[in-house]
């Protein structure tokens, strides 16, 4: 019997391959240990997976692998974070991170916390790492009930699948997150009504750029046609994008709220770093820090306007600490998933 231990280097949200690749191994007999780094703990093991999705965390699994390198263990490294930066982990430590989708733990049973219909997405949008981890649509006609749907591009997939999806979600008991949200281009009544059947924690949506200002206006219509309001809908904004003012942003964000909705504002990271200290030209880091504070806390843009946020009036009234750092979830390197591919 092995010894295998399977480490999820970004501790705060879930890790969807530590758990698959966990049950795999306990179906091969082996001894599993699931959870955080310990080390003290983990010298006598036999094999280590460290699963990665933040880039931000790579500095503390390099450190980790040279660790257990130092051990004489077998090491195999992967995560979506890997995949971006897997050149600099294999400079770094000397392992070669798996890349992309793993097909030893894509389809490996057991009760999970998230789960995939489909991979891949057919928009290949410069901001994003899906076109990197998963560069193909499929669709899975089998696949694990559980509250959190992961797919990056859920109305990509056919209808046919999308029906069977929300049949076989119907058996869930309980509430639904369609995490990655819907394709504000696409959706259309049939949607509404077709995921409309599901308890769903909410509807998400994205005005990522300005492109797409026609079919946010026409949605935004839709679900106030049918009852629903911000307490629903959130529309997820890119902001700090390279190539994107404030003012753009600011304009997607405000637009947002004036048609009723929730907006949040996403914190574009690139995908190539591993710190979150990136700001692109014609930002400042307290600007970019002044909006995401406020947009994504509603109690605060409901009180008080944009320009007085933050100003010298407001502190001296009615102090409100503009954190200088916050964490996103704007990019696939950031969304709370990750491929199990190590």
């Amino acid at each position: 019997m092995t010894r295998v231990a399977v480490i999820n280097f970004s501790e705060k949200v879930y890790n969807l391959a530590v758990d698959k690749i966990g049950n795999y191994h306990r179906g091969l007999g082996d001894d599993v240990y699931n959870g955080k780094w310990q080390p003290l703990f983990l010298r006598d093991w036999d094999k280590f997976y460290f699963s990665v999705i933040f880039t931000s965390d790579i500095p503390r699994l390099i450190r980790a692998v040279n660790h257990v390198r130092l051990w004489g263990k077998d090491v195999e490294i992967g995560g979506p974070a890997a995949t971006f930066m897997a050149r600099f982990i294999e400079k770094e430590t000397g392992v070669a991170p798996h890349q992309g989708l793993d097909p030893r733990f894509e389809h490996v049973k057991g009760e999970y916390r998230a789960t995939f219909t489909s991979r891949g997405c057919v928009r290949k949008c410069p901001w994003c790492g899906v076109k990197d981890v998963e560069p193909e649509m499929i669709e899975y006609d089998e696949f694990p009930l559980a509250p959190m749907i992961l797919d990056n591009s859920i109305l990509s997939t056919s209808w046919e699948h999308q029906q069977l999806v929300v049949n076989k979600l119907l058996n869930y008991r309980g509430p639904i997150d369609i995490n990655s949200g819907f394709d504000v281009r696409v959706f259309e009544e049939k949607h509404f009504g077709l995921y409309g059947r599901l308890n769903l924690t909410c509807w998400r949506f994205a005005f990522d750029s300005m492109d797409v200002e026609h079919d946010v206006r026409r949605v935004a219509a839709m679900m106030t046609a049918h009852g629903l309001d911000r307490h629903h809908v959130t529309f997820y904004c890119l902001i700090g994008f390279g190539g994107t003012t404030p003012e753009e942003c600011l304009y997607r964000l405000t637009t947002v709220i004036k048609l009723g909705m929730n907006p949040y504002p996403m914190r574009f990271f690139p995908l190539n770093r591993t710190d979150r200290a990136y700001v692109p030209p014609g930002w400042t880091a307290r600007l970019l820090s002044k909006m995401h504070t406020y947009f994504q806390t509603p109690r605060l843009w409901m009180a008080d306007s944009w320009d007085n946020f933050g100003s010298e009036k407001q502190r001296e009234s009615d102090p409100v600490p503009v954190p200088t750092a916050g964490r996103s979830t704007t990019t696939a390197a950031s969304w709370p998933w990750t491929i199990p591919k190590s």
